[in-house]
């Protein structure tokens, strides 16, 4: 019930956008979806980066996109499950953000979230010496769902019960994939040594990255509106590309792994963050 009062002004505002956006996706057309997008306007107060954030995520697309080939990737030119994908077809990108990626350890990590025609690619970017680090990529076709909505304080942590109130402030979504996205956590390991226990073991394991607006926990009403805005534009791109992943509503567990070196770690990146 909270959930959904929580989210339903907000929704309300973005419910227009969403069906702009999902106009232009059944009629194929990606440039209207970038332009609702850059929200040049205003009409829909969406999120926007400032000068230094916009040469970093300009830098970001231009190195992923160009695929300088550091991970072997190519453009995708071929029939795929997520569509049909015209021979030749380059990859483009509708919008960047900036992130607070959460990693397997719980720890908040800045980050450049790439939201493209064929994928969404995380970016970690070094803005001292204003270059790629690396990326990670989930194409279309990886991805098995999105849950979206508030975060709730796992009662078996007593890490996440300390700061259950803050937590509990928190919207954002996860991105659930087949394969591991990052290294694992003790839980991950408790979790597969379970799975590869138990009779019925024949579900696969699944797992996720969580996202959230970057360092807005001072102010949710942040967290929100990024989350919506991303929802609604990863609608348009599921119908224009006819991907079968389900992005659904949800209270999500929020658990912290690392414990209080992730608190400490999340605490001194707060003060320490710079311009971007």
């Amino acid at each position: 019930r909270r959930l959904v009062k929580g989210l339903y002004g907000m929704a309300e505002e973005f419910s227009s956008l969403e069906a702009e956006l999902l106009d232009a996706a059944r009629a194929g057309n990606e440039e209207y979806i970038v332009a609702l997008l850059k929200d040049v306007g205003k009409l829909h107060h969406l999120w926007q980066p400032n000068g230094i954030q916009r040469a970093a995520i300009d830098k970001a697309a231009q190195e992923v996109l160009g695929r300088k080939r550091e991970e072997g990737e190519v453009d995708d030119m071929r029939e795929t499950s997520v569509g049909s994908t015209k021979t030749g077809e380059r990859e483009r990108l509708l919008k960047g953000y900036m992130v607070s990626s959460v990693n397997e350890w719980g720890a908040d990590q800045t980050r450049i979230l790439l939201l493209t025609n064929q994928a969404i690619h995380r970016v970690k970017f070094d803005f001292h010496r204003d270059k790629v680090v690396k990326w990670h990529t989930d194409r279309f076709d990886e991805i098995l769902r999105v849950e979206y909505g508030n975060f709730q304080a796992a009662s078996s942590s007593l890490t996440t019960m300390f700061l259950r109130h803050e937590i509990e402030d928190q919207q954002g979504f996860r991105i659930f994939t087949v394969k591991r996205d990052g290294k694992p956590s003790i839980n991950d390991i408790v979790a597969e040594e379970r799975a590869g226990k138990a009779q019925d073991s024949l579900t696969p394991m699944e797992y996720f990255r969580e996202y959230r607006a970057l360092l807005a926990e001072s102010e949710p009403w942040k967290e929100e509106v990024f989350m919506l805005e991303f929802i609604a534009a990863l609608q348009a791109v599921k119908v224009l590309r006819k991907a079968k992943f389900e992005v659904r509503l949800a209270k999500m567990i929020k658990s912290m792994p690392g414990g209080f070196f992730s608190v400490l770690h999340n605490l001194n990146r707060r003060r320490q963050h710079g311009s971007c």
